[in-house]
């Protein structure tokens, strides 16, 4: 489970700068090496949240300089995006790498601690496994609801609902899932 915990914080936060390719292939490829060099740096230092932290700062930065009131005030946006919709929904991916860079650092934390103590390695590694795979499985569900709701509100045209209103929902609905699915496996 830790080589696909490794395997999802390294390669999501790539998705979104594959985005801005068709639109500006300079500003992807630079968000894209830049995001990997990061990536690198952050498996050799072992803190895999370096280039997940790194791409939803540079993914932010690029939707606010492009799209919205700060392309409106300065009359000049930093590129033209070919789907906003579809990056401003992407950063999501990003956030999911975030959970599973920290889940990695949590299981080899656990791993380490319970291992000095004692325990059957085997034993410890089955019930992380376990319990990863479970947090996993809903925070996926919680991304997938909160993706699904993104859609419609972005698709259907609502006078009161725009985008931008449209990705702040999404936002409290997956913060709010997810601290739900928290809340419930600590008291567990």
């Amino acid at each position: 489970m830790k080589q696909i915990l490794i395997i999802l914080s390294l390669a999501l936060p790539l998705v979104p700068p594959t985005i801005l390719l068709p639109s500006n292939t300079l500003l992807g490829s630079i968000a894209m090496i830049l995001t990997a060099s990061l990536g690198l740096v952050g498996l050799i230092m072992n803190r895999l949240a370096i280039e997940s932290w790194a791409s939803l700062i540079l993914m932010l930065v690029i939707s606010l300089t492009s799209q919205g009131y700060v392309p409106y005030i300065l009359h000049s946006s930093l590129t033209q995006i070919w789907n906003p919709a579809l990056l401003n929904g992407l950063i999501v991916v990003i956030e999911y790498s975030l959970v599973s860079s920290q889940l990695y650092g949590n299981y080899v934390k656990y791993m380490r601690e319970l291992s000095n103590r004692g325990y059957d390695k085997a034993e410890v590694n089955n019930a992380l496994d376990n319990l990863v795979k479970w947090i996993m499985a809903l925070l996926t569900i919680a991304l997938t609801l909160s993706l699904a709701f993104y859609y419609v509100i972005t698709m259907v045209t609502i006078p009161l609902a725009d985008p931008f209103t449209a990705l702040v929902v999404f936002a409290v609905t997956y913060i709010v899932i997810t601290r739900y699915v928290i809340t419930r496996i600590r008291s567990s």
